[in-house]
């Protein structure tokens, strides 16, 4: 009983984190798109929850629903956009991204198929469990400590491209 309740949770989920995805897309008000990618995250969250990954469930929460998603927000109110929202919500290119996204999702099907990704290593019998959080930390501050200072600065590049162009809305 506990594995269907697993699964249905599982696949609720799933389902609510694609219409999400979709509703935030489509939606001609930007505010009202980042409350459905906020509800995206929320559920990304409860699927992190649900493979046993608590400490990405909560970073997931924190970082993205909680920083990220201001930083949206406030740069958006930054902008005025009324002539974007007055505008056609996806313009001519639509057929073209909604074809993309179907070959990506069918790469996705595809990769699923048994040998065509490696198998797993065996975790080391001393070593900390993988996901965990000690983990998450080895692997972050070793092997992938220069992508980490990479994505600091990229963050640091936007914000830093939010006030420009704020400061240029000003001044004109």
């Amino acid at each position: 009983m506990a594995i269907l309740a697993g699964q249905t949770a599982f696949y609720y989920l799933a389902a609510a984190s694609v219409a999400s995805a979709i509703l935030a897309v489509t939606r001609r008000n930007p505010i009202h798109s980042m409350l459905w990618v906020l509800a995206l995250f929320l559920h990304v969250a409860g699927i992190f929850v649900l493979a046993g990954a608590e400490f990405l469930a909560a970073v997931q929460v924190i970082v993205y629903a909680g920083a990220i998603l201001v930083f949206y927000l406030f740069f958006l109110m930054l902008l005025d956009l009324p002539r974007e929202a007055a505008g056609p919500p996806f313009g001519a290119h639509w057929p073209l991204c909604a074809a993309a996204g179907l070959v990506f999702a069918a790469l996705a099907f595809y990769a699923q198929g048994p040998g065509l990704l490696p198998p797993a290593k065996p975790m080391a019998a001393g070593g900390p469990s993988r996901g965990s959080l000690a983990a998450v930390g080895m692997a972050l501050f070793n092997q992938f400590a220069l992508p980490f200072e990479i994505a600091s600065l990229i963050l640091l590049a936007a914000i830093v491209g939010a006030v420009v162009v704020a400061r240029r809305k000003t001044e004109s």
